[in-house]
């Protein structure tokens, strides 16, 4: 109902529901007033009045705070004179009231432990710093020094939370909840250093592991399997856990869901090879339904960790290699032999090829076979001898 005229009513303002885009329902019996309805349900009271060759509009209230009989007694007298216009009063909600809206619309598109972790922030860090407090009226300010005091306990819990609510405003002022020209405090703040954890495993030692998976892959240990797996194919340990054997496909492994949701992870030979022998250790039919790795409900992630343990003291590796690290060694070794981060970044499902430089560590002497390549390089286009390059 965009821009009607109407005698407005109370009755009337109740019913004038949000729609797509803002609109006005104009006063018959006042001339200049109107009621806005935002696209977010908010309602206020607004007056046009026009001086010289220009229109200027006011703001009044908000509706029902400011009833239909007061708003045209206000822009009566603020169109005669005898009033100045009000200070324009603030409709944006609190920041409990609109975090609950946020979640309600939120929800939906999160996992259960994506929920989780949202809902741990906004009751750990951002309730307690900014409830109360209407959105529009929280500064740059406050927000640099609620970071700061979070990060000099966990920078990488400050990170979160401040794109939590980076996102979170940004999503009231889309909504309509803010006013026009408003800029987000949380934008642009710098985010703490992230501190890179993890490393991967050389060729020796991933032929190391591969010695130890092989004995107790052949002695039935499904953990086991599951490891090489993940070494094979850079998997996340719960991808793989979920994985059910109607998504092992002739090239290619269907995640019906994962960190970043469904996607199809491409697989060759040896996967294939992989998948083969261990479906012939069952010796039995299985059902498309049933899990690839079939551990115990509720216990899987567990008694996948004993086993790595296990498997990291007999193939003698770094006590700090984590199951993780499995994937940064598959990004790793994929970044060496050649493979770009963006295909690398496709293989393991990063939204961002930033996230993959992350896993990529480069061994030592892969980087001096660069370093050499680079040198003769240099050396050729340079006309120079090759006796240049040394012994």
């Amino acid at each position: 109902m965009p821009n009607m005229l109407v005698a407005l009513t109370n009755a009337i303002c109740d019913r004038a529901w949000p729609e797509p885009r803002e609109y006005i329902l104009r006063d018959t019996r006042q001339p200049g007033l109107g009621l806005r309805v935002r696209a977010c349900g908010a309602r206020s009271w607004i007056v046009r009045q026009r001086l010289g060759d220009r229109q200027v509009k006011h703001s009044l209230g908000g509706y029902p705070a400011m009833g239909v009989k007061l708003a045209r007694q206000t822009a009566n007298a603020l169109l005669a004179g005898d009033i100045k216009a009000p200070d324009a009063a603030s409709i944006a909600p609190t920041f409990e009231a609109f975090q609950a809206e946020y979640e309600s619309k939120l929800a939906v598109r999160l996992k259960p432990s994506g929920l989780r972790t949202y809902r741990s922030y906004m009751r750990l860090q951002l309730l307690p710093a900014f409830a109360g407090k209407r959105l529009d009226s929280i500064t740059r300010p406050e927000v640099i020094s609620w970071f700061q005091h979070c990060s000099a306990t966990s920078p990488g819990g400050a990170n979160r939370a401040l794109d939590i609510l980076s996102h979170m405003l940004g999503m009231a002022a889309k909504w309509g909840y803010l006013p026009a020209g408003w800029i987000n405090p949380a934008a642009r703040v710098r985010r703490n250093r992230r501190k890179i954890v993890g490393t991967f495993l050389s060729h020796d030692q991933m032929a190391s592991l591969g010695a130890v998976l092989a004995v107790r892959m052949e002695q039935g240990c499904i953990a086991a399997s599951l490891l090489r797996l993940l070494s094979l194919t850079g998997l996340r340990v719960g991808e793989a856990i979920d994985l059910e054997w109607r998504d092992v496909l002739p090239d290619r492994l269907r995640l019906r869901d994962s960190k970043t949701g469904p996607r199809d992870v491409p697989i060759g030979g040896p996967v294939v090879q992989f998948f083969k022998g261990h479906r012939a250790r069952f010796r039995r039919s299985l059902p498309k339904a049933s899990k690839v790795f079939p551990l115990p409900v509720g216990q899987e992630y567990e008694m996948i960790r004993r086993v790595w343990f296990a498997l990291r003291k007999e193939a003698n590796l770094p006590p700090r290699l984590r199951m993780h690290d499995l994937r940064h060694s598959f990004a790793s070794h994929a970044i060496m032999s050649g493979e770009t981060l963006l295909t690398t970044s496709r293989l393991l499902g990063h939204r961002r090829v930033q996230t993959t430089a992350r896993y990529a560590h480069l061994a030592d002497d892969a980087l001096l076979e660069t370093a050499e390549m680079i040198g003769a390089l240099i050396l050729r286009q340079a006309g120079l001898p090759a006796h240049y390059l040394g012994p």
